[in-house]
C-alpha cells in the first residue's frame, strides 16, 4: 500500500508515472504522516546528503518529473501485522533516504506464518 501527501486528481499521474498498480490512498491533511512522525520541511527536503543523491541520480541520467502534492514531506516503510505487530519501521531523514530493501523484504511474514496466525490469503493458502 502507498499513501501519498497528494490529492485524489493526482492518483493517475503517479500510476502512469510509476506504473504502480496496488492499494493507493492521499492525505493532503498529511495526518498520517504526522502520526507516523515522518520528517517534514525544507531542511530534510534539502539536506546536504539530500543534495548529493540527487546531483548523483543527475549524473546517472536520472531526471524527476513533475511534482504533485506536499513535496517536503519524507516517507519511510513500514510492514505491520498481522494483528498490531510492527515488524518493520523506517522513517526517511532526508529526501532520497531509504531503507536497506533486504531488510524490508526479510520482514515480510511468509505466506505460512499468515495462515499459521489465522490470517486469510489471496489466492488462499495451505500450509505445508
Amino acid at each position: 500500500m502507498v499513501i501519498g501527501p497528494a490529492r485524489p486528481e493526482h492518483v493517475a499521474g503517479f500510476r502512469q508515472v510509476t506504473g504502480y498498480q496496488g492499494p493507493l490512498y492521499v492525505d493532503p491533511s498529511r495526518r498520517v504522516f504526522r502520526t507516523a512522525g515522518l520528517a517534514h520541511g525544507w531542511a530534510s527536503t534539502y539536506h546536504p546528503l539530500a543534495v548529493l543523491k540527487g546531483v548523483l541520480a543527475f549524473a546517472r541520467g536520472f531526471r524527476q518529473g513533475s511534482r504533485q502534492g506536499d513535496v517536503t514531506q519524507q516517507g519511510g516503510t513500514f510492514v505491520l501485522g498481522p494483528g498490531d505487530r510492527v515488524r518493520f519501521e523506517w522513517r526517511d531523514r532526508y529526501a532520497g533516504d531509504g531503507p536497506d530493501l533486504d531488510a524490508v523484504v526479510a520482514a515480510i511474514p511468509s505466506l505460512k506464518d499468515l495462515s499459521a496466525a489465522g490470517v486469510q490469503t489471496w489466492p488462499p493458502h495451505s500450509p505445508s
